[in-house]
């Protein structure tokens, strides 16, 4: 009896290994010779999205990357005068290619006599953890890649989400081989940052603004009790580096402080929007404009150029459809005061 069960144990344990086996051959890039295969980047892809319901007039469209990662039809890297780098603020999937304020900033300066083509690099969920990996690996095997400015959109993922240990750059060059080309690895990665970012609110869906409740209290007494994970000093240091990784591309490094949309600052008072169970908007209020100022104290060390956006550009009612992402109102508001700020650095 023993043995037979053992045997059957036996036979399904090599069924398993020969599928993941399977899996990673078929899936995985072990034996690839090109880099971007390595990375978990859609690439020459185009799939359907629908924004109905999440932002007036919202509508079902086609979310393209090109054959390089980038978002969009395609652009030639030569022609990449401003690379943008971020999160899902940044890669704005839920609004079509002309609504980006990428798309409104490229339309902005070249009224201004300055045209530039920008790319959008944005990644959902990456912080600077996955910007500076993509410093290492992405960008330097897109061949011609020589922008003028790179343009970092940061601030929210690091103050929410944290640092994934397995993001760090730290590990063994056996490690990162393995992390490169294994498809599992990369399912992974991708389904627990998706958790990750829906428990802290940073996912696609619909607020009623309308009948919203706000608060001016936190649910926290401190940054440290609200996000234990976060870490200010570590992310000052990543910044540093990007600026570094940057300066080695021969570009002009370019950080934009970024807001939310579960807050609103009246007469100088916070009000956030009310969660029982979890941080409400003033306690993510405090945890971004700790960051935001971590930001731009490495700027003021002379490490890259601050576009304060959090202090200076006023949203208005219906230029967020949820916590952190904009309407095409707010991202024609960000890529129009990007643009007047840009002009004078081209």
């Amino acid at each position: 009896m023993l043995g037979r069960l053992i045997r059957i144990i036996a036979v399904n344990i090599a069924i398993l290994v020969f599928g993941l086996l399977a899996i990673e051959a078929l899936f995985g890039t072990w034996f690839s010779n090109d880099p971007l295969d390595r990375l978990n980047i859609a690439r020459s892809s185009a799939a359907q999205v629908d924004a109905t319901g999440l932002y007036p007039d919202g509508r079902e469209f086609t979310y393209r990357r090109d054959s390089w990662g980038f978002r969009g039809n395609g652009i030639d890297p030569a022609a990449i005068d401003i690379l943008t780098v971020g999160g899902s603020t940044t890669n704005q999937l839920y609004l079509p290619d002309e609504l980006t304020w990428q798309a409104v900033a490229a339309a902005r300066l070249a009224e201004r006599g300055k045209p530039v083509g920008i790319a959008n690099s944005g990644i959902d969920g990456q912080s600077t953890v996955g910007h500076l990996f993509n410093f290492e690996t992405w960008y330097p095997a897109i061949p011609g890649l020589k922008p003028r400015i790179v343009l970092a959109y940061v601030g929210i993922n690091d103050a929410m989400i944290g640092v994934n240990s397995t993001d760090t750059l730290a590990f063994s060059s056996i490690f990162k081989w393995f992390r490169h080309n294994s498809a599992l690895f990369r399912l992974g990665r991708t389904v627990t940052g998706m958790l990750e970012a829906r428990r802290t609110n940073l996912t696609h869906s619909a607020l009623d603004f309308a009948r919203a409740q706000w608060t001016d209290t936190p649910n926290t007494a401190t940054n440290r009790e609200a996000r234990p994970v976060a870490d200010p000093a570590a992310y000052a240091e990543r910044l540093r580096r990007m600026a570094g990784r940057i300066g080695a591309m021969g570009a002009k490094a370019v950080f934009v402080t970024q807001t939310r949309g579960d807050y609103k600052v009246v007469d100088g008072k916070v009000w956030g929007l009310i969660r029982d169970d979890e941080l409400n908007g003033v306690d993510n209020w405090r945890l971004l404009d700790e960051f935001n100022r971590v930001t731009l104290a490495v700027c003021a060390e002379g490490h890259a150029v601050c576009l304060d956006l959090a202090a200076e550009l006023a949203f208005a009612d219906g230029d967020f459809y949820d916590h952190v992402h904009n309407t095409p109102a707010g991202a024609a508001r960000i890529g129009a005061w990007l643009a007047a700020r840009l002009e004078p650095l081209l």
